[in-house]
């Protein structure tokens, strides 16, 4: 079942791809994170301004903060951040679509932001 916050209807209109209002880039970016003394990899299905989609079978409780490491295409220097989980979709109710997790960054900084936008801006 996909979950979000007090949403009880899973139908296809309120899958949060259907409610964004910022671009997202559909990018295969290797991420690496922690929650409690787990330390886990795994790729991402898009990235936006203010989040990712993090594809996994094993997806986070929502409203798990964890740290986040990701590197961006032709950037050196990764992005480390907080993020926090805001839906996530199990494997047996993903169907055709991906498992995983959406998250919300939490603290990027000003370059981190401005990096991650001007991916954005490049691709369009």
């Amino acid at each position: 079942m996909l979950t979000q916050g007090a949403i009880a209807d899973t139908s296809l209109s309120t899958l949060p791809s259907n409610r964004r209002d910022t671009r997202r880039l559909p990018i295969k970016v290797l991420v690496e994170y922690e929650c409690m003394q787990d330390f886990l990899t795994d790729y991402t299905a898009n990235v936006s301004i203010g989040g990712m989609f993090i594809k996994t079978d094993s997806p986070l409780e929502l409203g798990t903060r964890f740290r986040l490491r990701f590197r961006l295409p032709e950037r050196e220097q990764p992005i480390d951040t907080t993020a926090v989980v805001r839906w996530k979709l199990s494997p047996e109710d993903a169907g055709p679509m991906n498992a995983g997790m959406g998250i919300c960054f939490e603290e990027l900084s000003v370059a981190d932001k401005a990096a991650v936008d001007e991916l954005l801006n490049d691709w369009e």
